[in-house]
């Protein structure tokens, strides 16, 4: 099976041959299958968004190749631009980045940039804005006139409206509370789960990463240093640390329990394991 998104030696230098020059991200190859739910984590500066920004040819590699279904993205201007239909990119804050009267023409822009006639851009508007799980009344209205975490679901509508083949978010929870984090994340898994889409969701959030990924990839350095299943990536939460990453809020409170004596499995990870483990404690049995 051809992987939906492949990196060869894929390395980003920013300013070079200058004193300020610096490798954003170095040699990384990885291989992302249709379908799939990826979770990118990384410290601060680890090279996670430069990483993102190659998958729909926004920014060019230094060195190393992208490919999408098998084609290189570089070798062509229409395959480019192709490439920015099929791998839709969500920046963080996104909502900054409406800017129409009207949140159907904001949900619009993307489809109109395709090509597609009136009925077919309509259709996707309202498909799209049941995805969110926003009412079509806010259609007319303008985005500047919503909430925070409306406006962030309308960004995150527009690029769906394109009906990407990989879905990428780069920290679609950040500056949300609690609540809305909750939603957004329902969104993704949402159109992931309905269309079968790839996901790839850069995120500081463990519990996210944990709870909805089927692999992770942590960078540091601009290198991929460590992948796999989630159970996999955070079984090895002393690198982790070492790493200035942190862990999933189950996997925190499922040690502290060990400390007090509590017989709790050391592979909880996800709030779901937790509280299973915890009604089975309840009840008599342990899983440790």
């Amino acid at each position: 099976m051809i992987p939906v998104i492949k990196t060869e030696n894929l390395t980003h230098v920013y300013s070079s041959g200058t004193p300020f020059e610096m490798t954003a991200v170095k040699d990384i190859n990885i291989e992302i299958n249709s379908g799939e739910f990826i979770s990118i984590i990384g410290e601060t500066g680890s090279g996670k968004s430069t990483l993102i920004q190659h998958l729909n040819g926004l920014i060019k590699p230094t060195s190393g190749k992208i490919y999408i279904n098998g084609e290189d993205i570089h070798s062509s201007k229409e395959t480019l631009r192709s490439v920015r239909f099929k791998v839709g990119l969500v920046f963080q804050y996104p909502e900054y980045q409406l800017f129409e009267e009207t949140v159907y023409k904001d949900v619009a822009f993307g489809p109109k940039n395709m090509g597609l006639k009136e009925d077919e851009i309509d259709a996707r508007v309202r498909e799209a804005i049941k995805f969110v799980k926003l009412d079509e009344f806010v259609l007319d209205e303008s985005p500047f006139e919503l909430s925070g975490g409306q406006k962030r679901r309308v960004a995150i509508a527009g690029v769906i409206a394109m009906r990407p083949e990989v879905l990428i978010l780069d920290e679609p929870t950040a500056g949300l509370d609690p609540q809305g984090c909750d939603e957004i994340i329902a969104n993704i898994r949402a159109y992931h789960d309905s269309t079968g889409a790839a996901i790839i969701m850069v995120t500081h959030n463990m519990t996210d990463a944990a709870e909805n990924a089927d692999r992770m990839l942590v960078l540091s350095k601009g290198s991929v240093v460590m992948q796999g299943s989630p159970r996999e990536v955070f079984s090895r939460s002393g690198e982790l640390v070492r790493l200035g990453l942190d862990v999933p809020e189950a996997e925190k409170i499922a040690y502290r329990l060990r400390k007090l004596g509590v017989p709790v499995s050391e592979d909880i990870y996800t709030n779901a394991q937790l509280i299973e483990e915890l009604k089975a404690l309840k009840g008599g049995v342990s899983h440790a």
